[in-house]
């Protein structure tokens, strides 16, 4: 059975860099990932809006929920655009998901043992700042009434 300690485990090690071989996984080696991976997340949306001609601001929300697909979060003037731009980017869901993965880690970490609500999902703000991560309610709507 392969252990869970970054040392004896090179995927994690790979993942969390080498800090993690005396200590095992720290939840700041957690936080560092996520940041980074939010970080290259807001630089590959970006690139992929501007190319589609689509401005910040106004910042875009992405929702992310166990029973549904990726999808717009709130109101924006280029809606359609963005669902357009949403609507199987396989890339875009693969990266959102690998920072979504990484929240939940740290999230987890950060409260042992909390249960979470049914209804918690993941939210990426994609703003002229930069790009932020969250989890908050959600209730899933069909595409384009999110």
């Amino acid at each position: 059975m392969p252990s869970s300690h970054a040392g004896a485990n090179p995927g994690l090690k790979r993942i969390f860099g080498q800090t993690a071989e005396k200590e095992g996984v720290t939840l700041t080696a957690i936080r560092r990932r996520a940041q980074r991976q939010l970080s290259k997340f807001g630089v590959f949306a970006r690139e992929q809006l501007d190319a589609r001609g689509i401005t910040i601001p106004p910042g875009v929300g992405l929702v992310g929920c166990h029973n549904c697909a990726l999808t717009l979060d709130g109101e924006h003037p280029q809606a359609e655009a963005l669902y357009a731009w949403i609507e199987g980017n396989v890339k875009l869901a693969k990266n959102f998901k690998e920072v979504e993965v990484l929240f939940e880690m740290l999230r987890a970490a950060e409260h042992p043992g909390q249960t979470e609500p049914v209804n918690s999902c993941f939210h990426i703000g994609l703003t002229s700042a930069g790009p932020v991560a969250y989890f908050q309610e959600h209730l899933c709507t069909p595409q384009g009434n999110a």
